[in-house]
This record gives structure tokens, sequence and C-alpha cells, in this order.
């Protein structure tokens, strides 16, 4: 059974610089040279079970979790009254659009089905924003969500500018003086709202079922759909757009970039959103939020089932230590991330290196064990 490609997201200009290009490029070599043993192995893991799991403890919580958010905040903003809008209430709204940006960081793993239909990925989260088209977008009765010429200034970032870009107080001067700013950030979260909710709706009346039934490894399935979802979201989507592009590690000038960090305007999110990505990662891998210590079958199980050799569970345990190993130097980092890139420039290389270690692992060393053919292309040096 063959499922709809996910749409190609933009990830930036900016171009890897050629010492760092070169290293990784070897780093990849090495590691595809490094196949797993000739030696033919029974394979018993059954992958059923293991798409329902997925679908059952990941999948549909991540979608369930995100579009009620999109629901609070859509509930919240409507419990506040046009013209009367205090700081207490941005303070309120801020606090809802935060939750719902965490969410996101879980759904958004999943770019493909159903999501890839609606294109939910570039609606959801492109940025950086661009604020003169919201502001231009405002007063413009007949703005439309959703076009490829509103991608810019939509979604999650949007929202982050319209609530954040000023104090509270200021924000809520704003909003009264100019009832159609406030009736424009409505309509950004119907629209969140309205789509997240489709694609739920989607997965639960219909594709769940495809999806568990294709249990093949081949272009297509399931499984490769799903793992080259995941891929591309962290390899592009994480690793490079939420750290390497704004720390100026994948640009030609190596030149911080600290307008490009995720939610720059909030100020406090941004070390936040990425840890919480990476914590999706790990729940996807596991198949749970347990790291392991249950039933629940995940692609670490399925990496198990190969054997006590490097690419079965000794693959699994380098993975499992990289990730801890990866949210912990996220964590070392501080908000403002777009000041912190700026002054401790060295540091977010660091961590970025733990961040491409995982790259290695999922997408060489794990593709190659199971089988999966990787059918994205990254555009790192485009």
């Amino acid at each position: 059974m063959t499922f709809l490609n996910s749409e190609k997201r933009p990830t930036g200009s900016a171009m890897l610089p050629v010492g760092f290009f070169i290293s990784t490029l070897c780093l990849v070599l090495v590691a595809a040279g490094c196949n797993p043993d000739s030696d033919a192995r029974e394979v018993t893991f059954d992958r059923g079970p293991f798409l329902e799991n997925t679908v059952q403890s990941v999948i549909l919580p991540a979608y369930s979790d995100y579009s009620s958010q999109c629901q609070a905040l859509r509930n919240a903003s409507e419990q506040c009254t046009a013209g009367q809008i205090d700081e207490q209430d941005i303070v309120s709204l801020r606090g809802f659009l935060r939750l719902t940006y965490l969410s996101w960081q879980h759904a958004a793993l999943f770019d493909f089905g159903p999501a890839a239909d609606r294109v939910l990925y570039l609606t959801t989260n492109t940025y950086p924003t661009d604020t003169s088209e919201i502001v231009a977008e405002i007063s413009n009765e007949n703005w439309t969500p959703g076009l490829p010429a509103t991608l810019n200034s939509i979604g999650l970032p949007a929202m982050d500018y319209l609530l954040n870009h000023a104090s509270a107080g200021e924000i809520a001067d704003l909003m009264n003086s100019e009832p159609a700013r406030f009736a424009h950030f409505q309509r950004l979260i119907d629209f969140l709202a309205e789509e997240s909710s489709a694609v739920l709706y989607a997965w639960e009346h219909d594709f769940k079922a495809r999806f568990v039934s294709s249990t093949g490894t081949e272009e297509g399935s399931s499984i490769g759909m799903l793992l080259n979802a995941f891929n591309e979201v962290y390899e592009q989507g994480i690793r490079k757009q939420k750290l390497g592009l704004p720390n100026g590690i994948m640009t030609f000038s190596e030149t911080p970039q600290p307008h490009l960090v995720e939610a720059p305007f909030s100020e406090t999110w941004s070390v936040e959103l990425m840890h919480e990505a990476l914590i999706g990662c790990e729940n996807l891998y596991f198949g749970d939020r347990m790291q392991g210590d249950s039933q629940q079958i995940g692609i670490d199980d399925y990496l198990k089932s190969l054997g006590d050799f490097e690419y079965g569970i000794g693959l699994h345990n380098e993975i499992s230590g990289q990730l801890s190993t990866a949210k912990a130097a996220v964590l070392s980092m501080q908000d403002p991330l777009g000041q912190y890139v700026v002054e401790n420039q060295s540091a977010t290389y660091d961590v970025f290196a733990e961040l491409q270690s995982l790259v290695v692992l999922w997408k060489v060393d794990m593709m190659s064990s199971l089988g999966v053919l990787i059918t994205y292309q990254d555009n790192d040096n485009d």
C-alpha cells in the first residue's frame, strides 16, 4: 500500500561551512560502511503490533493533545472581551500558547499521511515569521490562511509575535485600540484548531487502519513513511532549524543568526521547545513515555530483536545513551537563546555536535539495520 509522500519543507537557505560539511560527510560514510554483520540472522519481530502501538501510544496521543491545546487556546481567546482586554488576559493567552507550542513538538514528527495532505507542518510552524506581513494581514478582511503566500505569517510563530513582541500591558493596549489585531489573532488560532482537528479525525477514522495494515519496509510502507518523516523532521527541523542555523554552524561565515531561533519574541521558550522536541523523539523511539520501562513495543524493541550484536542491541544502547546526552546538552543552554548563541557560540557548537550524533545513529545506522530506505533528501549543501 502506497501512501502520499510528505511535502518537502524549507529549512532556510544557509549553507554548511566547508569544514563542517566534509567532516560530517566523512562521519556518515564511515558509518554507512559499517553494515550489519553479513551472517544470516532470523528476525522474528512482528511489525504489526509495533505499528499498532505506535499509533495508539504515540501518534494519536500526540495529535489528540495538540488538538486539545489548540482548542484550549481558542477557548481562552473567546473568553476575552474585545476592546476590554487587560494585561492578565494577555498573560493567560501566553500561557496557553506556550502549552500549544510544547504539544506541537510531539505532533510535528509525523509529517506524512493526513498531516502531509493538509501541509500541517508548514502551516503550523514556519519560522522566522514575517512581521510586516502579519501587520498587513490584520486589516485584510479577505485574508485566507493556508495559501502558499501566507506560510511566512501564520501559525504559532505569528501568534508568538502578536502576543510577545512587547509587554503584556502594551499588547493589551494595542489589541484594544486596534480591534482587528485581536480579531486576526483569533483567525490564526481558529485555523490551527480546525486543521489539527481535521488531521486527528483522519487518523482516527480511516488512516489508522491503512497504516497498521502496511507491515513491509519498502518505500511507501508505513514503517518507511514513519521513519523517513521522523528522520527528516529531526535532522532538518530540530538539529538544523532550532540550533544549527541560529548558532551559525551551518553557514559559510559561521556568523550567529539570533533572529532564526524558534519563538524569538517569547524570549524564554526556545530552549524548552528544543528539549521537548527531543522528548517527542524519545517517545517515538521507545514506543511510549516510559523510556522503555513498559511492555509497549517501540523502535528500541525492533532493534533489540535483531540480536546481541553491534547493529542490534548494541545500536539501541548507543541511541538510548545519546538521547540522554543530547537532552542534557540542550538544557545546558539558556534563554533567550538568540542572545545565548551570540555570547556563547562555541558552547552551542558542542550542543550541536551531540544532536548531530543522533543523525548518524538514526539516519545511517538504524535505517540500515532495519532495511528501510531513506527517501528524502536533505538540502544542507544547497
